[in-house]
């Protein structure tokens, strides 16, 4: 069977809820700094959100989890 590489090269990485919502704070943090900063330029607002969809794929992943959890 082929071997499959995330997009990015990435691996995925599992996070226990404790660690994900560190992740999830720490990515929204990352985006608000870049988007305060008083000179703001499109390459910071590009890496801002990026973070944000990084935060927005862990509470993804995170809600899933929960979903299963409850259901199962």
């Amino acid at each position: 069977m082929p071997k499959v590489i995330p997009p990015h090269g990435r691996r995925a990485v599992r996070f226990n809820s404790v660690e994900r919502q560190q992740a999830i704070e720490n990515a929204l943090s990352t985006a608000l700094y870049y988007v305060r900063q008083p000179n703001t330029t499109a390459t910071m607002l590009h890496a801002a959100t990026g973070r944000a969809n990084r935060a927005l794929s862990l509470l993804k992943q995170a809600c899933a989890t929960t979903t299963s959890v409850v259901e199962g």
